[in-house]
């Protein structure tokens, strides 16, 4: 009983850490509701607010603007992460009046229902993750993997200080995928109630950003490669699995209700002339290294999980060869897009939302390193180092770091602020 009660009150405390943090330190918080981020919000207001996708509805009217001429604001953003967030805007909407900010869905008390959503899904996303991994490693290496790749990464700039952005919510859909892998894959828990939430996960998933379809290949892999009797099981589970993919369906209806209302279409590419224009020449080196973005020079702490996988491919026992193989196509389309550095970002924001695969990965690497003395002191110094590169960078960010006069020298500048 005690140690319940330790463990609920040290998440007690890191998520009031964590709020304080997002709400003292983000000094844009009227950003929050802005450019890229208002269009993936912007369904909120307009649907319940302004009853239709008028200019009233948009604060930033420069970027949301009426399609064709005809006076409804189209947004190629899709609503997966309108409706993750529509809890927090109802809860806004509802407490504006009592509280004296504005109703207009676009108040500060809507910026921070938007701050409280992103951390919500992050510290959801870390507790699936964190009941997965503990099946098979020690919680000190659970602790150690979600700690690393939180404070290590860029999952911790798109949680704190652009929440409105879809990432932090796919981390949570990938991480829930995860889990709903391990409990109806794996531990062949079968009832009605975890394939419903299975189809429901991968319709957000798909809604929210649809090339993060490749993700479902793990799921998949894994079931593959565990699963004896395959059609005897599609049999069994037949009903379930027709309710399941009903489920992740019904999530569509509004986004083509959205289309066909706005462009008379029912569907649509809605990125217009932005696309793969790198197919034949993918930018591979580019978005992993270069002082645009690069994942790997801006999170170099997602290397541990990257060495694990790699060390782990013979084994395969948690999936490393088809985690793998989905980096790896999620690196081609990246670096296939006609923005491969995906505009003014911290470090490839791209990547964020793949990091609940690595988590695995990271904690088998603690609970190997966690053996010897000496290498688990080593592993905690690299992950310390580089949490604090990551959280130095961080805090030094002043955007856009992109562009003709971004070099690497501007970079080893910053990194040398740190040090």
């Amino acid at each position: 009983m005690k140690k319940i009660q330790v463990t609920l009150l040290l998440k007690v405390f890191f998520t009031a850490l964590i709020i304080i943090i997002a709400f003292s330190h983000n000094k844009r918080k009227q950003a929050v509701i802005w450019s890229d981020m208002e269009g993936y919000y912007v369904y909120l207001p307009s649907t319940f607010i302004y009853g239709g996708f008028v200019k009233e509805a948009v604060r930033d009217t420069n970027y949301l603007r009426p399609w064709q001429g005809n006076g409804e604001i189209f947004t190629k953003y899709t609503s997966g992460v309108a409706i993750l967030e529509s809890p927090f805007f109802f809860s806004a909407h509802l407490l504006s009046k009592p509280l004296g900010f504005p109703s207009d869905g676009h108040s500060l008390i809507y910026c921070y229902a938007l701050m409280l959503a992103a951390i919500f899904y992050m510290l959801a996303g870390m507790q699936l993750l964190y009941n997965t991994i503990t099946t098979y490693f020690d919680k000190s290496a659970a602790m150690l993997a979600l700690g690393g790749l939180f404070l290590g990464t860029n999952l911790y700039y798109y949680t704190i200080f652009q929440p409105s952005m879809s990432h932090v919510y796919s981390f949570f859909l990938f991480a829930a995928l995860v889990f709903l892998t391990e409990k109806v894959v794996i531990k062949q828990q079968t009832t009605l109630k975890w394939f419903l939430l299975a189809g429901l996960t991968v319709g957000l998933i798909v809604l929210v950003r649809p090339t993060s379809a490749i993700v479902l290949l793990y799921p998949a892999y894994r079931w593959v490669k565990t699963t004896p009797q395959k059609w005897a099981w599609v049999s069994q589970h037949r009903y379930k699995l027709l309710l399941a993919i009903l489920a992740g369906a019904v999530i569509f209806i509004p986004q083509f209700i959205y289309w066909k209302h706005v462009t008379g279409e029912w569907f649509m590419w809605s990125y217009g002339d932005e696309t793969f224009k790198y197919w034949k020449e993918p930018k591979l080196f580019r978005v992993l290294f270069d002082a645009w973005n690069g994942w790997l020079l801006y999170s170099p702490i997602a290397a541990i999980p990257l060495l694990a996988l790699f060390l782990g491919r013979h084994s395969n026992q948690h999936g490393e060869r088809i985690i793998m193989v989905i980096l790896a196509i999620a690196t081609y389309l990246f670096a296939s897009w006609w923005a491969w550095w995906f505009g003014g970002a911290f470090g490839h924001r791209s990547y964020v939302e793949y990091y609940a695969l690595l988590a695995i990965p990271f904690a088998s690497m603690a609970q190997l390193a966690f053996k010897k003395t000496w290498s688990k002191v080593l592993l905690l110094a690299i992950c310390a180092l580089l949490i604090y590169y990551n959280l130095g960078l961080t805090y030094h960010y002043n955007p856009p770091w992109d562009g003709p006069e971004w070099t690497y020298e501007k970079v080893w500048i910053e990194i040398g602020k740190l040090f």
